[in-house]
């Protein structure tokens, strides 16, 4: 009896075995994948890509600072969106005012740039030096927020821009 209940137990023990390798093996190599890989986007890359006039992001920083800096080129422009809104930043480009952009100056400014900057300090409070820090903050015409940054001895100006909406939506958090 005893020889039986063993052989009983290598028995459905090895049927186990089977049925679970043969279940495996099935569901290993189905013609069907389960998983499904959409290689195309919903939305094409360029709708992303920064709105640019022949080649450059347009930022003029004399018309923003009247102060006349060292040529520059935009050497980077991403979309600009509040943390409190970033569902909204897959929809967003450049060409909607909300940007954050980065400017390389071609030469290193010289004392007299910087004594312009010193001398526009005394009359425009949009300025704010801080030792090597140099920050301007304007809002412009039409209700949005300019946000430069540079430091002294520096060649990189930090340019953030935020339309008027957006600029309620961020007064609005405050």
């Amino acid at each position: 009896m005893e020889k039986n209940k063993r052989l009983w137990k290598l028995f459905t023990t090895s049927l186990f075995v089977v049925i679970f390798f043969i279940l495996s093996f099935v569901s290993s190599h189905q013609s069907k994948s389960v998983e499904y890989y959409y290689s195309q986007d919903t939305v094409a890359a360029r709708e992303f890509a920064p709105q640019v006039e022949k080649g450059r992001l347009s930022v003029d920083l004399y018309s923003i600072t009247s102060i006349r800096f060292p040529n520059y080129k935009v050497t980077k422009a991403v979309p600009f969106v509040l943390d409190s809104v970033s569902s909204t930043i897959d929809e967003e480009t450049i060409a909607s005012g909300n940007y954050s952009a980065t400017l390389f100056l071609d030469t290193i400014p010289n004392k007299t740039f910087y004594q312009s900057v010193e001398l526009a300090a005394q009359r425009d409070t949009c300025w704010k030096i801080n030792k090597f820090a140099y920050n301007y903050v304007r809002n412009d015409k039409m209700g949005g927020l300019y946000k430069i940054m540079f430091s002294k001895g520096g060649q990189q100006v930090f340019v953030t821009h935020l339309n008027s909406e957006m600029v309620r939506l961020s007064v609005g958090q405050k």
